[in-house]
């Protein structure tokens, strides 16, 4: 009992410590800006709670009473593992894929986008200036407008539905060779000229000296291309019919005839989707988080 009330006071202690040395006027604006925050935050936690506890219940009912609180079947996050199957694939196989994709296509992508945008931006070469126009240009072309072409090529490749797609990922021509060709520009050549006067070579000095300068936004980059990747439907639906991914197969799932019937492996499974990007955020929101501050030294 003590402990709780120490817990309390210490809760309080650091609320008075927050709103003691601020005027009224910045108390109004931190309250308004703490409601609206919860206002647009009370749906969708409400929706994750509710995706929850509805793929506890019966189907039944779910069926009948949709916010209800009875009936519950803790086993369906178990059955869903069995009843949830797409071309032959259950929900561990489909949810295995998604991983492959979701980490290995971003780390790639990164890798090879980092180190492109670095070769143009620190070393000055014949071409250096039209790489960057070149990538201008390919981003601002239209995505479905290309879609033909890319099939066509990835079907002559032997891409489709294979394993082997996660090499589209090896694209340097992103708007994330943007932000790193403004990082790698900002950085100062003083880490490098000292490395370089000691006898380190140009990987060295890109790899132990400008690498880990830029692990704040490899960080937060990486998390918003996995999340990206993990919500990606249309592509990997097109691309990968017979190596779907969670969200195709948890789609196809809603749109069959099992759906009907089976509501509660449905929530079950959306549910059970929501917990990796979940964890990610959370391993990694510092590193989004020291973002804001990419650290060295500023030209």
């Amino acid at each position: 009992m003590k402990t709780y009330e120490f817990e309390k006071k210490s809760l309080l202690d650091k609320l008075k410590r927050f709103f003691g040395k601020r005027s009224v006027s910045e108390r109004i604006v931190y309250t308004l800006v703490f409601i609206i925050f919860c206002a647009f935050a009370f749906p969708y936690l409400y929706m994750i709670f509710w995706c929850f506890i509805s793929g506890m219940r019966t189907n039944d009912a779910v069926s009948s009473n949709a916010f209800g609180f009875d009936e519950f079947m803790p086993r369906n996050y178990i059955d869903v593992f069995s009843m949830l199957n797409v071309n032959e694939h259950n929900f561990l196989q489909m949810f295995l894929n998604s991983m492959y994709f979701c980490f290995l296509g971003p780390f790639l992508n990164i890798t090879v986008t980092s180190m492109m945008s670095y070769v143009t931006a620190k070393y000055k070469f014949f071409g250096s200036k039209a790489v960057y126009f070149v990538v201008l240009v390919v981003i601002t072309l239209p995505l479905y407008g290309t879609g033909t072409a890319m099939y066509k090529l990835l079907y002559r490749l032997k891409f489709l539905n294979s394993r082997m797609m996660i090499f589209t990922s090896l694209n340097g021509f992103s708007i994330y060779y943007m932000y790193f060709f403004a990082f790698w520009q900002g950085v100062s050549k003083s880490y490098a000229e000292a490395a370089e006067i000691d006898g380190a070579n140009k990987w060295q000095i890109y790899f132990k000296i400008y690498l880990p300068q830029a692990a704040a936004m490899f960080g937060s980059l990486f998390l918003l291309l996995w999340i990206t990747e993990w919500n990606s439907y249309a592509t990997a639906l097109i691309y990968l019919p017979k190596l779907p991914t969670l969200a195709v197969g948890i789609y196809s799932f809603k749109t069959s005839m099992t759906y009907e019937s089976r509501m509660d492996i449905l929530y079950a499974a959306c549910f059970l989707s929501l917990i990796p990007p979940l964890v990610l955020f959370v391993c990694c929101n510092n590193a989004l988080m020291n973002n804001v501050s990419l650290g060295g030294l500023k030209e």
